[in-house]
């Protein structure tokens, strides 16, 4: 084609021709014009410029240069105000030249210039030593004028290192030091940009993700965090203006971790991923979603941990203790104090069962104005047990949260769960059997201990609390028979101590103490003695 004299305004001095030997300083630039139908590209020193022109619809211009280091660099074109902002006059697209001689070519990044635009850049796009080619190419509104084509390269080691489309080609971030990427738009689509994380030891984490305010609330970028078996631990949405997010903190075991940045718009502009880790002392590590999972939770430990966030689904924080023999254990849950009166936490007891199935004892919901929730004197027989931690149908958020249970030794104690004469506990006369009717939110616990009577019987039930001071119904205490008929039943108030049914004859059979809430519920734990 004839094409006006490419002039350079640096160091731009070689035009590099197919299957032609160059200059010895050159030689490093020689490539395959595998990418370009007529046209050879051609080579401009690095930190310059030129000027070319498009002399039709469907010309382009081609120019390679060479990167020594890892940096950031910044391509731009320039020309005149045409003053006709919807018109597209040039498409720019910067290349690596991964293989040369087996023609592959990698896109980092495009932008188009508009007749109105006097300068037009996509930011600044990570890069690592090697050689890079721009094509200059006619948008859709063709004009035949002259314009700058200009790079700028600053040797860094704070950018990613694109190509890192892919978790093969992830860019290395460590801990504590952050790194600048761009959302570099591509011909047909968004960039996408991995990092990868090695911790050393286990630790929690937080990821914070910065940028400039782009005033509009469309998401820009999914910012997603992977173990090495590709599961994904937290992932959350950045907003073109929010200029800040951060998640809570989330513990991880020591390994191999991927952070997947994807842009989900168009956007000019860098941001910034920063990780932010300390060394983990007694906290839930991720991934524990399930009891299979489950992180180890000793008796008397305080035990942190937070929600990650997730975009689909939720995050579960399941933990596994063992209780050692007959006895009631108490769980404290604590949580810094939110604003809002919302329901922030599901706090589940689960049992397995022997078929493989898991039952649901109790779940409390813990608030976000309210600093802790505490289950007490829970009735328990030896054996493994899981505390979930989630936020189904609830405001979900990720603040730190810490919970510890402790344990009592008790061989006349309930064992939850109860609340079925299938499940029941057995009484025998003239001992004392303790419990508690523990609420699941709006729901109340019931207990049920089984007994026999080898003869017509004459017998009462006697039951007993710590007193209060209010007049309120807490407490219903019935003796029934198997099909659930009561034989005789009694009413308990928060400022009684002592009730008793009175004194019934009872036949001979398989009988049942029922103990149930009153009007008013109340979570003391209660005693109670079969007397004949």
């Amino acid at each position: 084609m004839n094409k006006r004299k490419i002039k350079f305004t640096a160091l731009i001095t070689a035009i590099v021709i197919l299957a032609v030997s160059l200059c010895a300083g050159a030689a490093s630039v020689i490539v395959q014009d595998g990418l370009f139908k007529t046209n050879t590209p051609t080579y401009m020193a690095l930190n310059s410029e030129a000027t070319g022109v498009l002399r039709s619809s469907d010309d382009y211009d081609a120019y390679i240069f060479e990167v020594p280091s890892n940096g950031a660099l910044v391509v731009r074109l320039d020309h005149e105000d045409y003053q006709d902002t919807a018109k597209t006059a040039w498409q720019i697209t910067l290349y690596k030249i991964i293989d040369g001689e087996e023609k592959v070519y990698k896109e980092l990044s495009f932008f188009e210039s508009f007749w109105s635009d006097v300068t037009s850049t996509w930011g600044e796009t990570g890069v690592t030593p090697g050689t890079y080619c721009i094509v200059v190419k006619a948008g859709m509104y063709f004009i035949e004028t002259d314009y700058t084509i200009s790079t700028m390269f600053t040797a860094t080691e704070t950018y990613e290192k694109e190509p890192n489309d892919t978790i093969d080609e992830a860019t290395p971030i460590a801990v504590k030091y952050g790194k600048y990427g761009s959302s570099s738009r591509r011909e047909n689509g968004t960039d996408t940009d991995w990092y990868i994380l090695e911790l050393f030891e286990d630790s929690v984490v937080s990821l914070t993700f910065t940028h400039n305010d782009n005033t509009l609330p469309t998401v820009g970028w999914n910012v997603s965090l992977y173990n090495d078996a590709d599961k994904l631990i937290t992932q959350f949405t950045s907003r073109l203006n929010e200029t800040l997010v951060k998640t809570g903190v989330i513990g991880l075991q020591t390994g191999t971790y991927y952070i997947k940045v994807e842009a989900q718009t168009e956007v000019s502009d860098t941001y910034t991923i920063l990780v932010g880790a300390d060394k983990a002392t007694n906290n839930e590590f991720e991934l524990n979603d399930t009891p299979e999972t489950a992180t180890n939770l000793p008796a008397d430990v305080i035990i942190g941990g937070s929600l990650a966030d997730r975009l689909l689904g939720l995050d579960k924080d399941y933990y596994k203790f063992t209780v050692p023999a007959n006895g009631y254990i108490d769980f404290e849950f604590e949580h810094e104090i939110l604003e809002g009166d919302k329901r922030g936490w599901n706090i589940r007891l689960i049992k397995p069962l022997e078929d493989g199935s898991y039952y649901e004892i109790v779940r409390k919901i813990a608030m976000w104005n309210s600093e802790s929730l505490v289950i007490e004197d829970m009735g328990l027989a030896p054996g493994d047990y899981y505390i979930c931690i989630d936020g189904d149908s609830v405001s979900y958020n990720s603040s730190y949260y810490t919970c510890k249970w402790s344990f009592t030794e008790a061989s006349n104690y309930e064992h939850e769960p109860n609340n079925t004469m299938e499940t029941c506990d057995s009484a025998q006369f003239s001992k004392y059997y303790y419990g508690a009717i523990i609420s699941t939110d709006s729901l109340y616990d019931e207990d049920y201990y089984k007994f026999e009577l080898d003869k017509d019987t004459r017998m009462c039930l006697e039951f007993y609390h710590e007193a209060g001071n209010e007049n309120e119904h807490c407490w219903t205490a019935s003796v029934v028979d198997e099909s659930g008929k009561e034989i005789c039943t009694v009413d308990s108030y928060l400022n009684e101590h002592l009730v008793t049914t009175g004194v019934v004859l009872v036949p001979a059979g398989t009988y049942y103490v029922k103990v149930e809430t009153g009007l008013y519920g109340s979570e003391i734990p209660y005693y109670f003695r079969l007397v004949r």
